[in-house]
């Protein structure tokens, strides 16, 4: 699937037909959930949190393996994380979209000490 008709699958799955109609809107939910699960784990602090009804909408564009692009990271951390994060959150961000299994495994081995 491109990534217009996973938007447009997405769109249709959550009956959002009329308040989501950019898909850089769908870039920062799945970004904030990213975070959210980086905080649960330990390894950030985040100003945001996903409600439920946020989760479900993150779940959904699981389904679809919607990623964001590099540009939806680096413009959701250029307007929203501070200077001193940005290249942290930046790069961390990337890290989970591209290769979860191996952060979530370097991060368990961190807090094991290995």
């Amino acid at each position: 699937m491109t990534n217009e008709e996973k938007f447009t699958a997405i769109v249709e799955r959550l009956k959002a037909k009329g308040w989501l109609e950019n898909p850089q809107m769908i870039s920062v939910m799945v970004i904030i959930n990213y975070l959210d699960k980086l905080e649960e784990l330990g390894m950030v602090s985040s100003a945001f949190n996903m409600s439920q009804k946020g989760k479900n909408i993150a779940a959904v564009c699981e389904e679809f393996d919607w990623k964001p692009s590099d540009e939806d990271i680096i413009r959701f951390c250029d307007e929203m994380v501070e200077d001193v994060d940005k290249v942290g959150f930046t790069f961390i961000v990337k890290q989970y979209r591209d290769d979860r299994e191996k952060i979530l495994d370097d991060i368990d081995r961190f807090k094991r000490g290995d």
